[in-house]
């Protein structure tokens, strides 16, 4: 519970700024994009610390280092080799850096098509629910709320980069 309460100031962080980035995509403001795509490649760019060892905490009131592949509960409650889970999350947080770093681009109309945008943002998305989902700790809670989000504009057709 204490882990959930500290995720509240962030919760609040991210709702604002989903909020401020929405109204500008609304009023078709070009900034909007450019955050929209800032966006895509921080939280691509957040599923790389699955590959970075934790660090040393100096004090015994801070939080785990929640970017940990080896308490999947694929290798705890079903089993699964550690050594395989490892290298299918790698597959995956390659696959969410690419689809995310890319679908910005796509955002901003930069090399990639804008055309190519909801297709790279649909996958960046499932391989990040995937990969949250099987390493899951809940201070990664707001990463999947973020993906549900980013479906939710993609999916319901809520917005789309153009060509101007």
């Amino acid at each position: 519970m204490k882990t959930l309460r500290g995720l509240l100031p962030w919760a609040v962080v991210l709702a604002i700024g989903g909020v401020a980035v929405w109204l500008m995509l609304d009023r078709n403001m070009a900034i909007g994009a450019w955050f929209l795509a800032g966006v895509l490649i921080s939280h691509g760019l957040v599923h790389g610390l699955y590959l970075v060892p934790a660090p040393a905490t100096s004090s015994q009131d801070a939080p785990e280092w929640p970017f940990h592949l080896g308490r999947s509960w694929l290798t705890g409650s079903v089993g699964l080799d550690p050594g395989l889970v490892r290298a299918g999350t790698i597959v995956l947080i390659v696959g969410v850096l690419l689809a995310f770093g890319l679908g910005a681009l796509a955002t901003v109309g930069i090399i990639v098509p804008v055309d190519w945008w909801a297709p790279l943002v649909v996958v960046g998305a499932i391989a990040s629910l995937v990969l949250l989902v099987l390493a899951f700790d809940p201070q990664l809670v707001l990463g999947i709320g973020i993906d549900v989000a980013l479906l939710v504009v993609v999916l319901g057709s809520l917005w789309a980069p153009t060509t101007t």
